[in-house]
């Protein structure tokens, strides 16, 4: 065999061996002795928060705010004047646009559809005084592996938060406490059957926030801490849970703990922390902020996604990092917003051969419209409406979302 021969045998071998490696499937599930990582790196929010790269801190108010920050139901709007007042939000989002939702190298066979993978996001806060009290949800849902019987594996999700905060210092700081809670359930979809419920997990833990606004600056600062949530409640009353529908069932779930900081600066003609005479601002600006998320390990955690395929995929062993930069232009004062950012996702996930799985970039957009004018309660309104797309390496997320124009 000639040199040439020998060298082109080599790399076919080495082709043919890193298909093998790609190719490896993970360990199989044996038994329930492992947990289930339910965190989730994309941002998920207000239409507000994702198209400004998921920088949550600095800008936390009212209702939609409350979903990073404890604290965000008493930072009032800068022309909230009167002893109470209220805010509220809806928001859409469609995750059906990329193949991995999770960026752990599992792509899946999406079918894009309105109703494919939504996420809804709601609340309401209302604030009295120096006090306030808020609550928001969080539904998700995701189609995942096809099994050869043609039903699809359905995770859903369900999250909710209640906090109270107060104002102090003259409203120049704010300092909240709040619980979460969800339920996350694991079903089966066939035709013409209804959903078969595998399992669902519980579990609840504290947040604790503060936004700080020096008055007459331009600055604002915000941080806010979740403790882990870890349930060893996994629960199934249809099956059993060393075959459930050829499943073998976890024995725990977790989301790890989260530390997240962060500031916005304001550019306009008048300052940013101060008392606003008028019902709105109405005046060109440019707000940009930065924000830090550090995101805990969770032991012996494994992926959601592996699972579905009934393997152990290796996610959360460390603790990760995401920056996250975004701005917003208020173009037509009163009228059209205008955000773009960008925010790092950290991949938590090894593959088959036991290296860790490289982060993605994320570029997002967004804007608001004002689309109604409105008189409630002695006071006017303004109904708003917003766009906001969430783009990296096989992932989109778009959606809608209706609030007060604040």
């Amino acid at each position: 065999m000639s040199c040439r021969g020998r060298h082109l045998t080599v790399i076919l071998a080495l082709i043919a061996a890193a298909g093998d490696a790609q190719g490896q499937e993970f360990p199989a599930v044996t038994d329930r002795d492992f947990t289930l990582d339910l965190h989730q790196g994309a941002v998920i929010g207000s239409g507000r928060i994702i198209g400004m790269g998921g920088a949550a801190q600095g800008l936390a108010q009212g209702s939609a705010g409350a979903l990073f920050n404890p604290a965000a139901p008493a930072a009032r709007a800068d022309t909230s004047s009167r002893m109470w007042d209220w805010d509220f939000h809806i928001d859409f989002l469609n995750t059906s646009y990329g193949s991995d939702f999770d960026n752990n190298g599992i792509l899946q066979e999406t079918e894009f559809g309105l109703f494919q993978g939504p996420v809804v996001t709601v609340g309401a806060m209302l604030q009295y005084g120096c006090w306030a009290v808020g609550a928001s949800g969080v539904f998700a849902e995701q189609q995942l592996e096809e099994r050869a019987d043609g039903s699809r594996v359905v995770p859903t999700a369900i999250v909710g938060r209640a906090s109270v905060a107060r104002a102090l210092f003259d409203y120049q700081l704010m300092a909240g406490v709040g619980i979460r809670a969800g339920t996350f359930a694991m079903g089966l979809d066939a035709e013409d059957s209804p959903r078969q419920n595998l399992f669902s997990i519980t579990g609840s833990s504290l947040e604790v926030g503060a936004i700080w606004r020096p008055r007459h600056l331009d600055l604002r600062l915000g941080a806010s801490s979740s403790l882990p949530v870890s349930s060893e409640n996994v629960t199934s009353t249809e099956c059993d849970p060393l075959d459930c529908e050829g499943f073998i069932l976890p024995d725990r779930a977790a989301l790890p703990w989260q530390l997240s900081a962060g500031a916005a600066w304001r550019f306009g003609p008048n300052r940013w922390n101060r008392v606003v005479a008028g019902r709105w601002r109405d005046e060109k600006a440019l707000v940009v902020a930065a924000d830090v998320v550090v995101t805990g390990r969770v032991a012996d955690g494994y992926g959601l996604e592996a699972y579905a395929r009934q393997q152990l995929q290796p996610s959360g062993r460390s603790v990760s990092w995401s920056p996250r930069l975004g701005g917003e232009y208020e173009w037509l004062p009163g009228r059209l917003r205008l955000r773009a950012g960008t925010y790092w996702e950290p991949s938590r996930f090894r593959d088959a051969a036991g290296e860790d799985i490289p982060g993605r970039l994320h570029l997002t957009s967004g804007l608001d419209l004002r689309v109604w004018q409105f008189h409630l309660w002695g006071k006017d309104y303004r109904l708003r409406t917003s766009l906001t797309f969430d783009g990296a390496d096989e992932y989109g997320n778009g959606g809608f979302s209706l609030g007060l124009w604040g």
